[in-house]
């Protein structure tokens, strides 16, 4: 059997489950913003040492 026939059925899987990306879920400006404080920290430490250390 391969993977498109309708015997290989697995466990926990129905049709009726709706699938959810990323892109479509909603978010608020606090998730944006924690994002952009969580980024400018993560440069800050990998452009920040070696500026110390040099």
């Amino acid at each position: 059997m391969n993977e498109h026939t309708a015997t290989d059925d697995h466990p926990g899987e129905t049709t009726d489950q709706i699938r959810v990306t990323s892109p479509m879920q909603s978010f608020e400006m606090s998730a944006v913003t924690t994002g952009l404080v969580i980024t400018m920290v993560g440069l800050g430490i990998i452009l920040g040492i070696p500026l110390v250390l040099s």
